[in-house]
């Protein structure tokens, strides 16, 4: 899953203030409503994607019951890719990364004017480049902050156990301050 339900406040908020600080918009109907409204499509997103992402599963344990010794020496991880990447050209999903954030930018800069929610005088082009320049930032700085918690979490003196109640309390705790530390949230 590229975008993850919990991260898509802090995205629509770094999208907004990025819009708001480009100097190039305005938000006649205030920022907040304009939060909310881009929060809502991206999360259309990421569910359409879990969606995809169900339709792959339900596919992929149907096919182990009926045939299982076909799936013997196959990587479950691989045909999962396979069976989803097929439902989603089916549906008109595009798993590309930097396709479906442009695609997803493009719509946000569509809806948003549609629905009177920013104004602007510079081409369509330039807002959908700020906002899938503030997607892709925000993607890529989370990533290092998630990566650095891991590392943190590897260093500890005693050793946490991934999944257990106290690793999800450590994690949630330093990721969130390394997200702060990046100014995400």
């Amino acid at each position: 899953m590229l975008i993850k339900e919990a991260q898509v406040p802090f995205i629509a908020r770094k999208i907004a203030y990025d819009l708001l600080n480009s100097g190039y918009v305005t938000f006649p109907k205030g920022i907040d409503n304009a939060i909310k409204e881009i929060e809502e499509i991206i999360l259309d997103d990421v569910l359409w994607e879990r969606e995809i992402e169900d339709k792959a599963r339900e596919i992929l344990n149907r096919q182990e019951e009926e045939n299982e010794f076909l799936f013997y020496d196959v990587d479950r991880r691989e045909v999962f890719k396979l069976i989803k990447k097929k439902i989603a050209e089916e549906e008109g999903f595009n798993l590309k990364k930097d396709e479906r954030i442009d695609d997803l930018s493009y719509f946000i800069v569509k809806e948003l004017w549609d629905k009177e929610l920013i104004d602007y005088d510079v081409r369509d082009g330039k807002i959908k480049n700020i906002i899938f320049n503030s997607i892709m930032e925000f993607l890529n700085r989370e990533k290092e902050a998630r990566d650095e918690v891991y590392r943190k979490i590897e260093n500890y003196k005693r050793p946490l156990i991934p999944g257990s109640e106290e690793f999800n309390l450590v994690f949630q705790r330093l990721y969130e301050q390394e997200l702060r530390k990046r100014g995400l949230i």
